[in-house]
């Protein structure tokens, strides 16, 4: 085990382990035969695999890819080897373990190599521009956070170059209307931002898949998974189909249990420390100002007003100390006391360095005792950007205000802004107290908070961290799991796992 961690310490991971699962993955391959022949509504995949920072989302990739088409889809598989970062002993390793297993299907589906479709045409402008954001944005997340300077421009110059090149060989792939879908692993990272703009560009559906952590699955049948793009969808059927008084309760009660559990700390996630200090009483009427973690996949390019997350929060402070006479709270994103969710990102630095020591402005860190649901009592609106608790504070009847594209934006239950001067109006608005959340708001925000946290998680054994344990299963076995079953459905039915996860429930808890 020792020698393991050190040549995992050496090479950014472990090659002894990637050899032994690459010959457990070729054993499962080989032993699952299950070729049908496509179905009339088969649905055209493209499965991108490609290698990833050296975890095992490319065999997660390649058995979505062998599930579907044992389903009757027809399936491409498309290897990403392109390389991206600056790993690149590793990136050529694990493409190399990829294809030892890739050639053990034998000819029985399609394979296409992104490196044989490099063209050398200049990139248009506004591919340029495209591209230019993008490798910002894995900036941001290679260097957990915005405001550290050291090595970014370096990153982000090795992005753009690789990038470019991974650019017009997926414009190539995509091109000609052979697929209905492409499955691909994140959304925002590496080329796979390229892949999602591309394909939507050329009217293809993307879903992607990202891990959820504690052993979960995160999964969108038509957007980036990591950002609940699938939820403004769910919604609306939850809404068509809900016509039971019963149901809706049912919805809204759930709803409420999960925030219980939540504010005590004791959810699945423990986001919210158990043992807190009561809120200092100078945060009656506050504005709560509640950030994301910058870096997190979730919040990354998000923004529809400001151009990041560190100009959101210092105009949006500005404002409020400037134009109205409430206490402002800047409370940092409580997971960010954990190790794996760190930042690099100073907020009560740039505070400081903008404010002062402002008597109306209160910074809350992450590992400060403060309950997050307890400043939801006492302040008088939320200023939010896509954090869950916006959803919770319209659920309190506090009055929200975001500037981003969030999967909750458009949902009814915010004030969502789309430009500078409406984003102050609306913050004036709510600092006033002019804006109210009626009750039929709060109901659409529980719906809205019960299809994210209650029902879109996908508790399987079958997810992008767990490789180590399903791979101990046969194919044949794990498809008959009826999470996997549901997986496998919502991907070629184009139904959004959160709604089928909530009609599993219904079935589970019958409702009268």
């Amino acid at each position: 085990m020792r020698s393991l961690t050190h040549l995992a310490n050496i090479f950014g991971f472990s090659p002894v382990a990637w050899l032994r699962d690459t010959r457990r993955m070729r054993q499962l391959v080989e032993a699952f035969q299950e070729i049908q022949t496509p179905k009339l509504d088969a649905v055209r995949f493209a499965i991108v695999v490609t290698p990833w920072m050296g975890t095992a989302v490319p065999w997660f990739s390649l058995t979505c890819g062998l599930l579907l088409a044992s389903s009757g889809n027809n399936v491409t598989f498309v290897v990403d080897d392109i390389p991206f970062g600056r790993h690149a002993f590793r990136f050529r390793f694990v493409l190399r373990c990829v294809r030892s297993v890739l050639k053990r299907l034998g000819g029985k589906h399609q394979l296409i190599n992104l490196s044989e479709h490099v063209s050398s045409a200049p990139l248009s402008p506004t591919a340029q521009q495209a591209i230019a954001r993008l490798a910002e944005l894995n900036a941001v997340w290679s260097l957990r956070g915005e405001m550290s300077a050291t090595g970014r421009q370096q990153y982000i110059a090795r992005a753009v170059s690789q990038l470019s090149t991974s650019h017009s060989a997926i414009a190539k792939v995509l091109d000609g209307g052979r697929f209905d879908a492409l499955f691909v692993p994140g959304g925002v990272w590496g080329s796979t931002g390229v892949w999602t703009a591309q394909a939507r560009a050329v009217s293809v559906r993307v879903a992607s898949f990202d891990s959820g952590g504690y052993g979960t699955l995160m999964l969108a049948v038509n957007g980036i998974a990591c950002q609940l793009q699938d939820i403004p969808r769910a919604f609306t059927l939850l809404k068509q189909n809900s016509a039971s008084p019963v149901e809706r309760s049912y919805v809204i009660e759930t709803a409420l249990a999960e925030i219980g559990r939540r504010r005590a700390g004791v959810d699945k996630f423990a986001s919210q420390m158990q043992d807190t200090r009561a809120v200092d009483p100078r945060f009656s009427g506050a504005i709560l100002l509640a950030l994301n973690s910058s870096w997190d996949s979730a919040a990354l390019g998000l923004h529809a007003v400001f151009a990041n997350s560190t100009e959101w929060i210092v105009e949006t402070t500005r404002y409020l100390l400037d134009n109205t006479s409430r206490t402002v709270i800047v409370r940092q994103h409580p997971a960010e006391r954990l190790e794996i969710a760190r930042t690099s990102d100073d907020y009560r630095g740039l505070l400081t360095q903008h404010f002062g020591n402002h008597p109306r402005l209160h910074f809350i860190a992450a590992d400060e005792p403060v309950n997050s649901y307890d400043l939801l009592d006492h302040v008088a609106a939320v200023v939010v950007y896509t954090s869950t608790i916006g959803i919770e504070a319209a659920v309190h009847q506090k009055a929200v205000v975001t500037a981003s594209n969030s999967y909750y934006s458009d949902l009814g239950f915010v004030r969502k802004a789309s430009s500078l001067a409406q984003y102050h109006e609306h913050l004036a608005d709510a600092a006033a107290g002019r804006a109210v959340v009626t009750p039929a708001m709060r109901d659409d925000a529980l719906s809205c908070y019960y299809l994210t946290q209650c029902c879109n998680w996908v508790f399987s054994p079958f997810n992008p961290e767990g490789f180590t344990e399903w791979s101990l299963q046969e194919l044949a076995q794990l498809e008959q799991h009826d999470k996997v079953r549901a997986t496998v459905q919502a991907l070629e039915q184009n139904v959004p796992v959160a709604y089928l996860n909530h009609l599993a429930r219904l079935k589970q808890e019958p409702v009268h």
